[in-house]
């Protein structure tokens, strides 16, 4: 039953629509962040929830958009798990009694569930029932036997597909077409300013009297503990044998360690090691089930680091921290020194093909902001602009990629006009295809999943003609294809659900939090 609750658990969060953003219901004068049915979940609920989100999935150190995207990520999934225990709490019924021996069974510990205080014990049982929720609706489900049926061989074939672009025409200019380009697209201009905040904090913040000050405040960080350098073997008995020896047997564990940190050592090991001299053995330490035998070869006391020892380290330590909290303001001095600004123009036909690839981490989605990326702070700005803005290279340059669009769509090429771009991977299975950041319509979706062999595929995406044709033929484990199909099931049933729900999310409250 684990492994289908943990199914529901991890496959809800890319269930629904992301409720950031979208504005349910009116918040004025409401003491709740999130609403799913009739449980409401208070600010420090929701905030105490995603940071265990953060927690268990290694989340630290975000930037600004990265903790959004993870905050609406969070949500998505923390919305879709109310609801579905909302739904199985109206469904199931359990008594106080059946919860609290699933819980005394869960500590195995009678004397911890004994002294446990009632408010423990609630905000314990609470955590259960969900569990048992899902449990019990798994098994009244049982999702896995529809799809024990073994999956016919011929439809678990992977595609791997080549990419062609076609190598346009440099000179081709088709003045007829000037006219529908312009009515059609948009034009832009692209500021793109770029900060070195790493240059900028170690030239002109940080001093000799700051680098100073957080050595001294942190000096615990900068001790180089007591470290072992020693060599173990591990065996299954006891054994009268010496060290050389035993090194030499099959059935012993051998294992060189060097410079281990004392913490790190196991407490029977270290206390053994502590009272050798360089060169002595421990022998036939019991620890659980094995017996270990340890070779002292060397070991280095504590020490405390001095300033110039560590220096670099503090200095890209105190860069670090002040790039992340860097914020613009009148009392930033000199900043122009560290910035470069780039213009760029780019048209909505093919937007990124006219900004470098450098910049591809930037959201162009938005017409301005800001991001903070390795050590450098970039602003951007996305504006319209008419045709008569449009230096002359840059008109010359937009009719030249539509013009060739437009031919390469009603001529064909033979693999002369054509250059490998990469590859994609399709499947019977496939519902779903992004090529070039292009999503493909269902219709071609059909026709490149079965693509077949010596067959070159022309496709016409928005903005360019590309070719696919079959690089290689493998398979899939059934086994994926099976578990995407029980989680269809359960993303099934909770949209329905959903929609059965009263669901408000205090967005203003939420990018506060």
């Amino acid at each position: 039953m684990k492994t289908k609750k943990l199914i529901v658990i991890i496959f809800s969060a890319a269930l629904g629509i992301s409720f950031l953003f979208i504005g349910f219901g009116s918040y004025v004068g409401k003491n709740y962040v999130l609403k799913v049915g009739n449980q409401k979940i208070s600010t420090s609920e929701f905030s105490r929830a995603y940071e265990n989100y953060k927690s268990e999935n290694g989340l630290s150190n975000l930037s600004e958009q990265e903790e959004l995207f993870s905050k609406v990520q969070f949500t998505n999934q923390y919305v879709n798990e109310l609801v579905f225990l909302n739904y199985l709490d109206e469904k199931i019924s359990i008594s106080e009694n059946s919860k609290k021996v699933v819980l005394k069974k869960s500590l195995n510990n009678d004397e911890m569930f004994r002294n446990l205080d009632e408010a423990s014990l609630q905000n314990y049982l609470k955590e259960i029932e969900g569990n048992i929720y899902i449990d019990l609706f798994n098994d009244s489900l049982d999702a896995q036997t529809l799809v024990s049926h073994e999956i016919n061989p011929d439809l678990l074939v992977e595609k791997e597909l080549n990419i062609y672009e076609i190598k346009n025409d440099d000179n081709l200019l088709n003045y007829q077409l000037e006219e529908d380009f312009y009515s059609n697209n948009e034009l832009y201009e692209i500021s793109i300013n770029e900060i070195s905040l790493k240059n900028y904090i170690q030239e002109e913040l940080l001093t000799d009297d700051i680098i100073n000050e957080y050595y001294e405040a942190n000096i615990n960080k900068f001790i180089e503990p007591k470290n072992y350098s020693y060599e173990q073997i591990i065996l299954d008995s006891i054994s009268n044998k010496n060290f050389n020896e035993l090194k030499q047997s099959d059935d012993s564990q051998f294992k060189l360690f060097e410079k281990v940190d004392e913490k790190l050592i196991l407490p029977q090991i270290l206390e053994i090691l502590e009272k050798l001299s360089i060169g002595d053995e421990g022998n036939n330490i019991k620890i659980g089930e094995k017996y270990f035998f340890v070779k002292l070869l060397s070991f280095e006391e504590e020490y405390q680091k001095k300033l110039e020892d560590v220096y670099e380290d503090v200095v890209a330590t105190l860069t670090k921290l002040e790039i992340e909290n860097f914020t613009i303001t009148d009392d930033v001095k000199n900043l122009d020194s560290y910035s470069t600004n780039q213009i760029f123009f780019s048209n909505s036909f093919n937007f990124l093909e006219n900004i470098p690839d450098q910049y591809s981490f930037i959201n162009f989605n938005q017409s301005s902001g800001e991001i903070k990326k390795d050590n450098f702070l970039f602003q951007f700005n996305v504006q319209n602009i008419f045709k008569e803005d449009l230096p002359l290279d840059f008109k010359e340059k937009f009719l030249n990629s539509f013009s060739n669009y437009k031919k390469n769509i009603e001529i064909s090429h033979n693999d002369e006009l054509l250059k490998k771009a990469g590859t994609v991977k399709v499947n019977y299975f496939t519902d779903s295809l992004t090529i070039k950041n292009n999503f493909i319509e269902p219709e071609i979706l059909e026709k490149i999943i079965i693509i077949k062999k010596d067959q070159k595929l022309k496709v016409v995406l928005p903005n360019e003609v590309i070719y696919l044709d079959i690089n290689s033929i493998g398979s899939i484990d059934s086994l994926n294809i099976k578990q995407n199909i029980v989680n269809l099931i359960y993303s099934k049933i909770i949209k329905e659900i959903k929609d059965t729900l009263d669901i408000e999310v205090d967005n203003e409250q939420l990018l506060q939090l």
